[in-house]
Order: C-alpha cells, then sequence, then structure tokens
C-alpha cells in the first residue's frame, strides 16, 4: 500500500510540475516532450513521467502521436471559447449552491471577490480573479463533487482562459447588480447577472 501510494504521489508530482511549466510559459506549444529527458531532470523513474503525461493528455494539454512524438499542444481559438463558456457557466452553477449555505462571514467574502473581478484592468487579472472567486465558491458549497472538478481542471483553465475579460458598457451596472444580489443571497439572480456579464444569459 506504502509504494502505490508514493507511486501515485510522484505521478502527481510530475503532473503538477509539468502542467505549471505549460501554463507558465516554460514548456511552449509544440515543445517535444521525453519521458527519458523528464525523467532524468526531475530525478525519478520513467513510469510517473509517462503516466502525468497521459494525465496531460486526457486535458488537452499534450497531444501524441504514437511513435511520432508527444509535445505540449496548441490552444485554438475553439478551445479558449469552449473554456470560457464552461467556466462561466461552472462558476455561475457553484454560486447557485453556494449562495444558501454560506455564513454571512463567506458571503461578504464572496461579494469581496466580485469586486476584485469588477476592478480587474486586463485579461491576466481578470482570470486571476476570476479563478479566484470559483476556488472559494467551490470551498463555501461545500460540495465534494465541484472540488474534485476544480482540482482535474485548475491547470487547464488557468491555460485557456488565457484572454479572458468583459469589457461591455454595461459592465459596470451588471456588477453593481451582482454584487447586490450575492449579498441578498438572491441565487437566481446573481446566476443569470454572472452570465449576463460574459454573453450567456
Amino acid at each position: 500500500m506504502d509504494d502505490r501510494r508514493r507511486a501515485s504521489a510522484l505521478v502527481d508530482e510530475a503532473y503538477r510540475a509539468l502542467g505549471e511549466a505549460i501554463v507558465d510559459g516554460r514548456l511552449q506549444p509544440g515543445d517535444r516532450l521525453r519521458d527519458v529527458e523528464l525523467a532524468a531532470l526531475m530525478g525519478i523513474s520513467r513510469t510517473p513521467v509517462r503516466e502525468a503525461l497521459q494525465k496531460l493528455e486526457r486535458i488537452g494539454m499534450v497531444e501524441v502521436a504514437a511513435n511520432r512524438y508527444t509535445r505540449v499542444s496548441e490552444v485554438s481559438e475553439r478551445a479558449r471559447g469552449d473554456m470560457r463558456e464552461y467556466a462561466a457557466h461552472t462558476i455561475a452553477a457553484v454560486m447557485h449552491i453556494a449562495l444558501p449555505r454560506c455564513s454571512d462571514e463567506e458571503v461578504q467574502s464572496i461579494v469581496s471577490h466580485v469586486d476584485g473581478l469588477r476592478d480587474a484592468e486586463d485579461s491576466p487579472s481578470y482570470v486571476l480573479a476570476a479563478l479566484a472567486l470559483h476556488t472559494h465558491l467551490v470551498a463555501v458549497s461545500r460540495n465534494v463533487v465541484f472540488r474534485k472538478q476544480l482540482e482535474q481542471t485548475d491547470l487547464v483553465l488557468r491555460r485557456n482562459l488565457e484572454g479572458w475579460y468583459t469589457s461591455t458598457e454595461t459592465r459596470s451596472v451588471l456588477f453593481e447588480h451582482l454584487r447586490d444580489q450575492v449579498a441578498r443571497r438572491d441565487t437566481n439572480g446573481a446566476t443569470w447577472t454572472f452570465l449576463s456579464l460574459h454573453g450567456f444569459a
């Protein structure tokens, strides 16, 4: 059992290390990923590296052509659009579940995260604020499925949401509505407003 736990931990460490390198740009689209070299670099065997690369392939961050190459995938505009749609609807869904369960303090924390989203001045800061809001909502929702889902999608969310920003003319009005609806625990209103901010309502 201990050996299996250690092996699983090594896969998780390799997965996180490689994923973070892709997200922060140390590994660029098209870069080849050779398990022998990566294993030597990390000081571990090839097996956990191969398994980590398979996990990254499953979420679309790595592409594999058998006996030809394993490389960092490109991010298409379609992938970015799909991820924005997924993020907006997922955050709205978690908000809908979380608000009725929150303490007054937790509601005020959500309002603060909404303010952070409103005050973001560019896409990188907007994405960070959106993911901070998402993470906080998942925590206060007390829903294990949402927590597991966030753990599995965190890396690809951070990568594929690059460029996400809301700059509509009605942005400030909608954020004021959202802030008020969250404070009043108006779940339907907050959900609709959040989706409206991102063009999905």
